[in-house]
């Protein structure tokens, strides 16, 4: 809940890392440079995400977290060993940390106790958490209107709790918006005001293997091919 010691933890993410762990090499199948909004929609930006892209100095990031007063304490990280993409982007990011000098507890649980666990506010000694990873639904996440995770509004804000009054006011601008340009524009704000209240690490976009080809009726597989 350390505003500074997020802004530090940015450091660590190394999207290409992150995806290649989820969905392999097929380039097609996954993203970098990926911010709050979904890649390849009109609201989508890279402002900013340089900070989660390219070579990661895991030594800058131990020296950032000590200036942000961290000291070796236990760090409660909730894997949902369960769902495999949200797995092995727990194990890629634990072993992140790690390196950047962070205390990792890797909780090893199933997605139900992840989430009953997740709705406490208690210190992680007490059974709260510090990190969990999940997944945002892309359509979720083509404006801001339905984007959870750059919700700023304290108590009423998604599981973590952030109090971020810009990002509030950006996104009442954004619905005052007369057209798509300042959505836009306001939209780059948003985003370049996510990477200052860091409410949550993006880690990167990815994409589930389709089918095309499938008749109707009963199933034929006749022409089916991945897409």
């Amino acid at each position: 809940d350390k505003q500074a010691v997020r802004q530090a933890l940015l450091g660590a993410v190394d999207q290409a890392e992150v995806m290649t762990a989820v969905a392999g090499d097929d380039r097609a199948l996954w993203k970098e440079g990926v911010g709050v909004f979904s890649p390849g929609t009109p609201m989508a930006t890279g402002v900013g995400t340089g900070a989660v892209v390219g070579q990661r100095d895991f030594a800058a990031v131990k020296r950032a977290l000590a200036a942000a007063g961290y000291a070796g304490e236990r760090v409660v990280f909730l894997d949902p060993t369960d769902y495999p993409a949200t797995h092995a982007m727990a194990l890629v990011m634990a072993d992140a940390f790690q390196k950047c000098g962070l205390n990792v507890d890797l909780v090893s649980t199933d997605w139900g106790t992840l989430v009953q666990r997740r709705s406490s506010r208690k210190p992680p000694a007490e059974g709260g958490w510090n990190i969990f990873v999940t997944y945002l639904n892309g359509t979720n996440n083509f404006d801001p209107a339905s984007q959870l995770g750059i919700r700023g509004n304290g108590d009423g804000a998604w599981f973590g709790w952030p109090t971020a009054p810009r990002l509030e006011a950006l996104r009442a601008d954004w619905f005052a918006a007369p057209d798509l340009a300042a959505q836009q524009r306001i939209c780059a704000d948003i985003q370049r005001q996510f990477f200052v209240d860091v409410p949550y690490l993006p880690l990167g976009a990815y994409y589930e293997a389709t089918a095309k080809g499938l008749r109707s009726g009963f199933v034929q597989f006749y022409d089916v091919e991945r897409a």
